[in-house]
C-alpha cells in the first residue's frame, strides 16, 4: 500500500521539503565521487535538525493529549531537546528536560538553548543514559499530582508517534526521487535512539524503489537496536494504516556499528576528518552523528553512488568548535610556558 502525506496529520514547523543535491566537494573528502546529501540541517526551524520532523508528531499528539507541558528526555548537548523545548515554548506548553549526569562544568549549546526558552532542567546525578527514561517517567507522575497534564517524550524524541515524522521524511523523499534523476537509492544516516531509523525504513518499505538504508548507530551496538528498530518500523506504519512485516523491514535496513571510540567521543583521527570536512564543504559537522557516520562511510564498502542524510546538529558542531579553540589556547599557553622556563 502506497502512503500519501495527507495520511498523516501533524502541525509545521520546518520548512519543506529539505535540499537534495549531489555534493562533489564532501564525496571528495570521504572519498566517495558520486555522492548526494539530503540537508536535513537545513529544516528550518529553531536549532534545526533532523528532529523537526519528530517535533512535529510529538507536540501534534501533546495538543491533542490536553497536555499543558512535555517532559523530555535529553542529555545536556541534545539537539533534540533543545528543539523539543523551543517547540513546546513556541505552543504554549511548559517544558521539563531531564538529563543524564550533573551540571556540566564547561557551557553546552544545548542546554543554554533549552533554558533560554524557559525549560527546566533536571539532571538524574547517573552516568547511565537509560535512566533519564526512568527519572522523566517518575517527574511526569510528580507532575500531574500538582495539576498538571504532562506529555512525557523519550530520548531523541523516539516514540512511535515521533517516528511518523520520518515516514513523512522518505514520501518526501520519494517525491524528489520522481522529480529528479539519478538520486542514489542507497541511503546512510547516523543512528541513535532509532525513531528516525525506523520511520524512514518504514515509509522507504512502501516505495515502488529498492531503497537500501545503512544506519549507523553511534550509541549501542548493532545487535542491541535492531530489533527495536524493526518492531518500531511495524508499529508506526500501523499508525498510518499500512500493515508491514519483519521481513519486509529487514529487507531494507542495515545496522552497523560506528560507536569507536565511545558515544559523543572522537579519536584523534576522527577529529582531523571533522575539521576537514567542515573546512572543505562549509557544512557543520557535529562530534556526536555525523562525523562518526562519515568517518565510517569513509572507511566502508558500499556501491555507489550513496545518499547522505545530514542530520544537522548545529549544537554539537558548536561545542565541538569552541572545545577545539579552548584545547588550543591551553597547548598554546602550555607551549609558552614551556618556553619561558627553558628561558
Amino acid at each position: 500500500m502506497a502512503l500519501s502525506i495527507e495520511d498523516l496529520h501533524s502541525i509545521q514547523l520546518g520548512a519543506w521539503p529539505t535540499p537534495l543535491r549531489p555534493n562533489p566537494t564532501l564525496g571528495q573528502v570521504v572519498g566517495i565521487p558520486d555522492l548526494w546529501i539530503k540537508r536535513d540541517d537545513l529544516t528550518g526551524f529553531s536549532w534545526g535538525g533532523n528532529k523537526v520532523r519528530a517535533v512535529e508528531y510529538l507536540i501534534a499528539d501533546a495538543l491533542r493529549a490536553g497536555a499543558t507541558e512535555v517532559v523530555l528526555a535529553g542529555g545536556p548537548s541534545s539537539n533534540f531537546a533543545a528543539v523539543m523545548a523551543a517547540a513546546a515554548r513556541s505552543v504554549g506548553l511548559g517544558a521539563h528536560q531531564v538529563s543524564y549526569g550533573s551540571e556540566p562544568t564547561d557551557p553546552v549549546a544545548a542546554l543554554i538553548a533549552a533554558r533560554s526558552v524557559g525549560a527546566q532542567v533536571h539532571f538524574t546525578e547517573s552516568p547511565h543514559r537509560a535512566e533519564m527514561e526512568t527519572m522523566a517517567t517518575s517527574l511526569g507522575r510528580r507532575r500531574v499530582e500538582v495539576g498538571a497534564v504532562p506529555y512525557v517524550v523519550p530520548r531523541g524524541g523516539a516514540s512511535d508517534v515521533g517516528a511518523l515524522g520520518f515516514i513523512a521524511a522518505a514520501i518526501e523523499l520519494d517525491k524528489q526521487a520522481d522529480e529528479t534523476s539519478d538520486v542514489p537509492t542507497t541511503i546512510v544516516i547516523p543512528l541513535g535512539s532509532g525513531g528516525s531509523t525506523a520511520g524512514l525504513v518504514a515509509g522507504l518499505c512502501c516505495s515502488h524503489r529498492n531503497w537500501k538504508v545503512h544506519a549507523v548507530s553511534v550509541s549501542r551496538a548493532p545487535e542491541d537496536i535492531e530489533e527495536d528498530i524493526v518492531n518500531k518500523s511495524i508499529r508506526c506504519a500501523a499508525l498510518a494504516g499500512v500493515t508491514l512485516t519483519s521481513a519486509a523491514v529487514t529487507s531494507c535496513l542495515n545496522v552497523h556499528d560506528g560507536r569507536n571510540p565511545g558515544f559523543g567521543k572522537l579519536s584523534a583521527e576522527q577529529e582531523r576528518f571533522a575539521t576537514e570536512m567542515s573546512t572543505k564543504t562549509g557544512l557543520l559537522i557535529d562530534p556526536t552523528y555525523n562525523a562518526k557516520t562519515l568517518f565510517w562511510l569513509r572507511d566502508a564498502s558500499l556501491n555507489t553512488p550513496i545518499l547522505y542524510w545530514h542530520t544537522g546538529g548545529s549544537l554539537g558542531a558548536l561545542d565541538f568548535m569552541l572545545s577545539s579553540r579552548r584545547r588550543s589556547h591551553r597547548e598554546s599557553q602550555q607551549s609558552t610556558a614551556d618556553t619561558e622556563s627553558v628561558r
